[in-house]
């Protein structure tokens, strides 16, 4: 029993520490495993140890707090891409104690890692593009060369005024979405080049791109799930608010680096 309650007491411990800080406890401290473990066996087997100790049966309501972050913890050290992101926002709140304008900038960079690992806690990055890709034999495929399979469109969301030239042009490709009116790639060549390229020509504010084809899975899932705040359409078009505005393809930079941990 003694045993079991100091694991308890540590686990809280950790917690309450890091709500005082307003930070997140260290998931690896918490599991009682070396920083960095990436071996799922001992990551399960350690869990399965502390949740043990830790049952509501046993440790009571103190108990199921405990096992509540736990299960955090372990959700996001199990998965390959939720623990790499998460080492990397572990490594920027590590050196926010450091002074002076190094400081400014390691808290700029937390914030930037914050919002792709809370992408990343909702959502798993598969690697796979989130618009519709047909196969290149398929009926409604309109690729007509080798060349054209390295490519792909790509909508800039945030600079979207929600003209819906595109979807004029080829409105197989891009679809307005409700009720910002904004565009998006709906699926790659469901039109013809000479259509996408008309849309692109058409676009007033230069939203829409051909991208590489291997950064078309970054690009869109950095657009829908870490850059979600939108300014409204009337305000875009108004020219104000400019200011606000991310850049995605920065944005997806960095997204990937946090991904590589380069």
């Amino acid at each position: 029993m003694a045993e079991r309650n100091e694991v308890l007491e540590q686990i809280l411990r950790s917690i309450r520490e890091a709500e005082a800080s307003n930070a997140e406890p260290d998931f690896f401290d918490l599991l009682g495993i070396e920083v960095g473990t990436s071996d799922s066996q001992t990551i399960k087997n350690s869990y399965r140890e502390r949740a043990r100790r830790c049952h509501p049966d046993i440790a009571g309501e103190d108990g199921h707090y405990a096992c509540v972050v736990l299960n955090e913890a372990y959700a996001t050290l199990m998965d390959d891409e939720l623990r790499e992101a998460y080492e990397v926002e572990r490594t920027v709140s590590a050196h926010t104690a450091t002074s002076g304008g190094e400081r400014d900038n390691l808290r700029d960079m937390s914030a930037q890692d914050t919002d792709i690992g809370d992408a990343l806690r909702r959502v798993p990055y598969t690697g796979e593009p989130l618009s519709k890709v047909v196969p290149a034999d398929h009926w409604a495929c309109k690729v007509e060369s080798e060349e054209q399979l390295s490519k792909a469109v790509f909508v800039d969301e945030i600079t979207c005024i929600g003209c819906g030239h595109c979807a004029t042009c080829a409105p197989p490709t891009f679809r307005n979405l409700e009720p910002s009116g904004r565009a998006r790639a709906f699926g790659q060549w469901l039109s013809t080049e000479r259509e996408v390229q008309e849309a692109i020509d058409m676009c007033p504010v230069d939203c829409i791109h051909w991208v590489p084809k291997e950064q078309l899975a970054p690009l869109e899932y950095v657009m829908q799930h870490v850059l979600r705040e939108r300014l409204d359409v009337g305000l875009m078009r108004s020219g104000r608010g400019q200011h606000r505005l991310k850049d995605v393809f920065i944005k997806t930079a960095q997204f990937m680096k946090a991904l590589n941990k380069e």
